[in-house]
């Protein structure tokens, strides 16, 4: 049996930060409304189409239940967390268990599963090694501070870089396999 992929999609400022200093995002929307429509709407259609699962952290989930409604449709999702958390879908479903056994269990049953966040889940994902492949937009803003992508840590890990793409807005998409934890 084939091992899934698990690919962490997430955008940052340039600076490194996914959230401001309150864990706010509503410097993105400003650029969601940019990339509404183009090349940027379909970058993320083709990548939502690859996917047949998602996981995130319980923060990054009630973040997501007060943009109104569920994004995600009846794709199969899991929140990690250790709280009673409301239900946006019968397609979520909570988890709460050892980083490594819900990744293998993952990448056991899904043949493509999109990292969704946050910061703390990632690295979690990254330190167990089922981190695949690293999609990350960066957006053209300067937040000098807030909640950093990846936290300060003693791993070091090695990436190949697979594509860049160019939007008008000014987002930047690198996109890398992560090779090898070193």
């Amino acid at each position: 049996m084939s091992t899934g992929k698990v690919t962490l999609y997430i955008a940052a400022s340039v600076d490194g930060y996914i959230a401001d200093d309150d864990g706010g995002v509503e410097w993105l929307d400003e650029f969601e409304q940019d990339s509404a429509n183009g090349d940027i709407a379909d970058a993320y259609e083709e990548f939502f189409a690859s996917i047949d699962c998602l996981v995130m952290g319980a923060t990054t989930y009630e973040q997501i239940l007060t943009f109104g409604e569920w994004p995600y449709g009846d794709r199969p999702t899991y929140v990690l967390t250790h709280r009673d958390l409301p239900r946006a879908t019968d397609a979520v479903e909570f988890v709460d268990g050892d980083i490594g056994s819900v990744a293998t269990e993952l990448e056991r049953e899904y043949d493509h599963t999109w990292l969704v966040g946050g910061a703390q889940l990632a690295r979690k994902f990254l330190d167990a090694n089922h981190v695949d492949e690293l999609r990350l937009s960066l957006i053209p803003v300067l937040l000098g501070s807030g909640i950093p992508l990846f936290e300060r840590n003693d791993e070091t890990y090695g990436l190949q870089h697979l594509d860049t793409r160019t939007y008008d807005s000014g987002i930047v998409e690198l996109h890398y396999e992560v090779t090898a934890r070193r």
